[in-house]
Parts: C-alpha cells; structure tokens; sequence
C-alpha cells in the first residue's frame, strides 16, 4: 500500500540522492533515515514531511553554498568543454556554429534551435553527453575541495554565518506577529513561506525577500499604530 504522502517522499528522496558531494556522512544519514522513518509510518503528516524537508536543507544549505562557491569561477567553461569532448564531430561541428557567438551549450539544449538543427539520435547524443559532463565536474569539484579543504572549511564556516543570519531576520518577521493581532496571521504565514525556503527541495530565502516583508509589515503596523490601534516596539520596527 502506497503512502498517502507518497509524492513527497519521493522528492524528499530525489533530494537527499542530489545532495552535494562533500555533505557531511552524518547530514546524509540523518536524512535518510528521517526519510524512512516517515515512509514507514502512513500517519505521518505533511506538515511533519515538509518539517523534515526544511531541516535537512538548514543542514545541507552551507556545504551546498561552500561547494558551489568554490567550484563555480569557471564551471560554465568546464561543463562545456567536458560535453564537447564527447560528442561526434559533426555535431560539435553544428553545436559550436552556436556557442561560438557566447551562447551556453545549456541555453542552446533549452532553446528551439536544438530541436531544429539536430536530429534525434544528435540529440540524444548531446544529452547524454550533458548527464555525463555534470557527473565528471561533480567529480573534480570534489577534488578540488579536498585539494583544498582548508578554503572548502572556511566557505562552510561562513555559509553557516550567512544561514543563522537570514534566520535572524526571518525570527524578527515572526517576532512582529504579536504587535498587531490584525497581521498576526498575515505575518505568520509569510514566515511559514520564507521559512520553507530552506527546504531542500525548495529555492533559498533572500535576504532582499526578507527584507522586503519586514519593511512591509513595519508600515502597515505603524500606519495601524498611528490611527490609533495596536502599540507597536520602537526597537522592533525601527
């Protein structure tokens, strides 16, 4: 009997399967087995698999950042070049009539021109080549980071400043909720939003999102205060 839930676990799966390489062993066995303790129970919520989702991903987020940082100066160049090499010349011949003029092989996979200009079996070919060229780059970066751990370490360091500085943020969105039960709700639901940003099947939250909420609820419970209604912190708001 399939899980009521079945979908989410599947995606939940797809995301711990993709985590990045170098995410600690421990953050890895956490997930999974967070995983499959929420498979095997069919009472298992939602809520508590989206919980489970956004836990994992505060975990994975700075390893994910700090692999991605380092790796990414010249990873466009890289991927490039690694489909290139295995690809048929004829069709590097009519790929490249392309990329030549600064278009991205991955845009050109994307773009209708791929389906125009090559055949199926080029195509095929080409997106082969695109599965294999990420596989072998995951591998050098990998590489790259053990080369140089000690810089992987401090990117890691500073990702996870970077994670408890947006949760900050988010906390004094949350702490605003109890100046004016008007917004109350309002205000909770957009940190519930903001808040499932860190799971790892969902984009992180901005500091410029964040900000742009607080500088929103900041007016409208002021604009509340001044007409007379609910007091609001000075130092929360201003």
């Amino acid at each position: 009997m399939s899980h009521p839930h079945e979908y989410l676990l599947k995606e939940f799966q797809i995301a711990i399967d993709k985590l990045v390489p170098l995410t600690p062993p421990a953050v890895k066995l956490e997930a999974q087995q967070l995983h499959d303790e929420l498979a095997a129970n069919e009472n298992s919520s939602e809520k508590q698999i989206h919980d489970a989702l956004v836990h994992v991903g505060r975990k994975e987020y700075p390893y994910r950042q700090a692999y991605h940082e380092l790796c990414a100066d010249d990873e466009e160049v890289r991927l490039q070049k690694l489909v290139f090499d295995r690809l048929e010349p004829e069709v590097k011949a009519k790929i490249d009539a392309v990329t030549q003029h600064g278009v991205h092989i991955l845009d050109y996979v994307k773009s209708p021109l791929f389906e125009d200009q090559l055949t199926s079996s080029e195509r095929y070919s080409v997106e082969q080549a695109v599965l294999l060229a990420h596989d072998a780059l995951n591998s050098q970066c990998s590489e790259r980071a053990v080369k140089r751990q000690e810089t992987y370490e401090e990117l890691v360091a500073k990702w996870q400043a970077e994670e408890d500085r947006l949760q900050k943020q988010i906390d004094l969105l949350k702490m605003m909720a109890e100046r004016d039960p008007k917004w109350r709700d309002e205000v909770l639901g957009k940190v519930a939003e903001l808040e499932e940003g860190w799971s790892v099947t969902e984009r992180d939250p901005t500091e410029e999102e964040i900000k742009q909420e607080i500088d929103y609820f900041q007016t409208v419970i002021a604009e509340d205060a001044e007409d007379g209604g609910s007091v609001v912190d000075e130092d929360l708001v201003g």
